[in-house]
């Protein structure tokens, strides 16, 4: 009886979690694009403005998913995601992955679904920001390496959504190709979450029996400059980029480290 008491107040304290969260999410759908071009000189000031309200956002959202005791955040090395014009490639083992990286970075553009873009409690957030929609193809990856050269950060998820309870998904070459026409080495983040919980196909309130501890480390950068200037053709030496980027991430999972 004890348990299940336990494990209906634990469903609870996230039902409240993710509750606030949207509460959250549709203040911000209602404000973030109004006060962030109050003032505004550039698009581009407009759009390091939003992401730092969203960051913040993120910031609360963290600390109160480890005020109602459901969750330990730890991080190591992060400092790394604050130096500008840096590509951060990271797996995806839960929900919240986004939400614990950007909470992290002063400042980072993202790629997200081209559905959010006309959802009318997400696409004025989205646009403020100048969050790229997943349109796909060379046009949005010399946008990315625009974004990079002008020192702005990107973040990416090379598995395009979260990981299977096994490990690892497949991984795209859209990271490589930025990186690559950029000319900037890949940053890995391996994320852990153990109890696994909020993984892909999983309800909220299947929640795990006790607090989940998500470890974000950031590894060594994944130099490109051995790929650069390859007589392969770009498909190929993308291909072989990305190879090395997952062999690194399955590494990590294996050791706990990157």
């Amino acid at each position: 009886m004890y348990r299940r008491v336990q494990y209906a107040t634990r469903v609870l304290r996230t039902g409240v979690a993710f509750l606030s969260f949207g509460l959250v999410s549709v203040l911000l759908a209602v404000t973030v694009a109004p006060l962030a071009g109050i003032g505004c000189r550039s698009e581009e000031e407009r759009n390091l403005r939003a992401q730092r309200i969203i960051q913040r956002a993120f910031v609360f959202f963290c600390w109160l998913l480890q005020s109602l005791g459901l969750a330990r955040i730890h991080t190591h090395d992060i400092a790394r995601l604050s130096e500008p014009g840096t590509l951060v490639v990271a797996n995806h083992p839960t929900l919240i992955d986004a939400v614990v990286l950007i909470a992290a970075m002063p400042q980072a553009d993202c790629i997200v679904k081209q559905e959010n873009f006309v959802n009318p409690f997400m696409k004025g957030v989205l646009k403020a920001s100048g969050y790229l929609p997943n349109l796909g193809g060379q046009a949005l990856v010399e946008t990315c390496a625009a974004r990079l050269e002008a020192g702005r950060s990107l973040l990416l998820f090379p598995e395009g959504t979260r990981s299977p309870e096994s490990g690892l998904g497949p991984f795209q070459r859209g990271a490589a190709r930025i990186a690559l026409v950029a000319g900037r080495d890949l940053l890995p983040v391996l994320i852990t979450c153990d109890p696994p919980t909020l993984m892909k196909g999983q309800a909220w309130y299947e929640v795990p029996e006790r607090r989940f501890e998500i470890r974000v480390r950031v590894g060594e950068p994944l130099a490109v400059e051995g790929f650069m200037g390859r007589e392969e053709s770009r498909a190929r030496t993308a291909r072989a980029l990305t190879a090395s980027l997952r062999e690194v991430f399955e590494k990590g999972l294996a050791s706990g480290t990157v």
